[in-house]
């Protein structure tokens, strides 16, 4: 028991949803759905759940090409923890059990929700596989584990959309699609040797370097357009700017920096910020 327990987190890396959590917390938040009765909260949630437990799951069944060629162990696929027809299984029960949930709210949010677990199955399944195409692979990321994420809750809590949570929307994509470049950066070795043609293979590893380190230096003027609703806030969204600025550019050599996890402090100071801006 506590070893399928085991197998079972590792096969839909929980481990690894905190991000996409904060994504779909934050339209939460913003939409007040906090206000709406408990029943439409839990459901809301165990969507969440099941969706990103899609994604990790489906990811791991089409990876094991690469996967074969990494340290950590972390597909049980590829350790021969799970059969591939069982874990086939075991992704596409959360998918359709997610698109049942998505039902109870509306059509709108079925369609919306089908549309994301389209969008993220041939991600990684042939014969799209959108993370093995040069900018697709970015683009793709950016929308279903990015602006998807975060309009589900405005969508399902709120009234309408509007411009402001269009703002939001684009700026979780950009950071979406950079966290994307910086993973596939990483894997850089790894992808080479499964002979994947994502950004990062095409572009080369220096290339790669640089344009990921221009992409983390326009965080800033991405999030700027949120600030300007809220101009009270924007002095404070200068600080942190300015402070994430210095860091990048003058402590370049740090390890937080060259791997561009400073901008994963920068982006949840900044989210953070609007969303009290909104209380």
């Amino acid at each position: 028991m506590e070893k399928n327990l085991k197998t079972g987190l590792k096969f839909f890396r929980i481990s690894d949803w905190r991000a996409y959590f904060l994504m779909a917390l934050l339209g939460f938040l913003i939409s007040k759905g906090f206000l709406f009765p408990l029943k439409d909260i839990i459901i809301f949630y165990f969507l969440v759940f099941l969706l990103l437990a899609f994604g990790f799951s489906i990811n791991n069944c089409f990876d094991l090409r690469e996967d074969k060629f990494k340290e950590d162990g972390v597909n049980p696929i590829v350790n021969n923890e799970i059969s591939l027809k069982k874990s086939l299984f075991l992704a596409f029960l959360p998918g359709i059990l997610a698109l049942i949930l998505a039902s109870l709210f509306s059509i709108k949010i079925f369609l919306f929700s089908l549309t994301g677990l389209a969008i993220g199955f041939f991600y990684s399944a042939p014969p799209f596989r959108f993370k093995s195409r040069p900018l697709i692979d970015l683009i793709s990321h950016g929308l279903f584990a990015g602006a998807f994420i975060f309009l589900l809750p405005v969508l399902i809590f709120s009234p309408k959309l509007t411009p402001f949570h269009f703002l939001i929307a684009f700026s979780i994509f950009y950071f979406s699609a950079i966290a994307e470049f910086r993973n596939h950066f990483e894997d850089y070795e790894t992808d080479k040797k499964a002979d994947l043609r994502t950004t990062v293979c095409v572009l080369g590893y220096k290339n790669s370097e640089n344009l990921l380190r221009y992409l983390t230096f326009l965080s800033p003027l991405i999030l700027f357009p949120n600030f300007l609703i809220y101009e009270k806030y924007s002095f404070l969204f200068l600080i942190f700017s300015l402070i994430f600025l210095f860091f990048v550019i003058f402590d370049k050599d740090s390890k937080m920096v060259k791997n561009c996890r400073i901008i994963d402090v920068y982006v949840v100071l900044s989210f953070g910020l609007i969303f009290i801006a909104t209380i």
